[in-house]
């Protein structure tokens, strides 16, 4: 479609003002402008804030006609049009304004220097996105992202106690089962990770050396933890690229306590949530078979908003609640999910991620 403004090219502070003044939900503005910061905005968004450009309404204004003096005539106006020939034989008999005086050369410089090469490392390194890690399992496919800030703790789903961590690690130990329900917690500020045993049976090991209870040691790239019989890494995060020939990879929803696996479309809603055969219930992400797991996920527990590729999750109102990486997520908040995302539906997890090529 062919618009005489594109919104992707428009300054930012114009395109909020199309996105607050548009007739849309604020979930869906919401999500709109995460959409341009992502770069994943599309032709729909396009035209729903077309209808009410306001660079086009500004065109419009500035190309509405003026009051010429012929038209105050017209409208029996005599008294402002005798106002402005008075006015122009003033300007006639007034003095010639007297010659400009020589333009004193400004000492200041007409760019900016260029700043020492230290300085523009600086800018560049501030400039570029903060880098996301995770711990990836050996010989596996179970990729656990890490947040910015804030803490998650890893061990195992248990009914009895009802023990939900919010990463869960029921499937990968299910040969050994020697992860204790609570076994480690990752504490992050600002990027950064420290990782701390809480008195698991099996322990915690990171590079093969165990840690004491209450011990914390910072994680750096390449470090190899241990939780059981499990090994993790401590790696970045790959980035998801994508363009109009290569569309983003196939995305899925993993049950990290059954080991179920749930693709997801590149475009539309997605209900996550419980079946319930009493009223004739099934959601698009039945959840039903993960047991015992599956009893503090609500009927519709959750909703996933698929839009050029992207995820984002929203909560319906839950008993129980939902988390992404141990964080609670509000009603009506649309979370944009990343890769080893953990979303912990009461307690039953799921892992966001993507099948990326090697």
């Amino acid at each position: 479609m062919d618009y005489k403004y594109h919104c992707r090219p428009c300054p930012r502070e114009i395109r909020d003002r199309c996105i607050q003044e548009c007739n849309q939900s604020p979930s869906v503005k919401m999500m709109m402008r995460r959409a341009f910061d992502a770069g994943t905005d599309t032709q729909e968004m396009w035209r729903r804030l077309q209808m009410n450009c306001l660079r086009v309404r500004m065109d419009e204004q500035a190309a509405m006609p003026r009051s010429s003096l012929l038209g105050r005539r017209l409208r029996k106006e005599p008294e402002a049009a005798a106002a402005s020939v008075e006015a122009l034989e003033e300007i006639k008999k007034a003095p010639p304004p007297p010659p400009p005086a020589t333009p004193v050369p400004s000492r200041e410089p007409i760019r900016k220097p260029t700043p020492p090469p230290a300085e523009v490392r600086q800018e560049r390194k501030a400039e570029a996105p903060p880098v996301r890690y995770c711990l990836a399992l050996q010989n596996g496919k179970h990729r656990v992202g890490l947040p910015e800030n804030g803490e998650i703790v890893l061990g195992r789903f248990d009914s009895a106690t009802n023990v939900t961590p919010d990463v869960d690690l029921s499937y990968d130990d299910r040969e050994s089962l020697a992860i204790s329900r609570r076994h480690a917690r990752v504490v992050a500020r600002e990027g950064r990770h420290e990782i701390e045993d809480m008195g698991s049976t099996n322990g915690t090991r990171v590079n093969r050396i165990r840690l004491r209870i209450g011990q914390k040691v910072r994680l750096r790239p390449g470090d190899r933890v241990g939780l059981g019989y499990c090994e993790f890494i401590y790696i970045p995060i790959p980035e998801v690229k994508s363009s109009p020939r290569d569309p983003f990879p196939q995305a899925h929803l993993w049950v990290t306590y059954t080991g179920q696996r749930f693709p997801l479309p590149a475009w539309g809603e997605v209900i996550v949530g419980r079946s319930d055969l009493s009223v004739g219930f099934t959601p698009d992400v039945d959840l039903s078979q993960a047991e015992d797991a599956a009893y503090v996920v609500a009927r519709r527990h959750a909703k996933i908003v698929a839009r050029s590729g992207r995820h984002y999750l929203e909560d319906l109102g839950s008993a129980n609640g939902t988390k992404v990486n141990g964080t609670q997520i509000k009603l009506n908040e649309l979370r944009m999910l990343d890769l080893g995302d953990h979303i912990w539906l009461g307690g039953c997890v799921l892992v966001y991620d993507m099948e990326l090529p090697d």
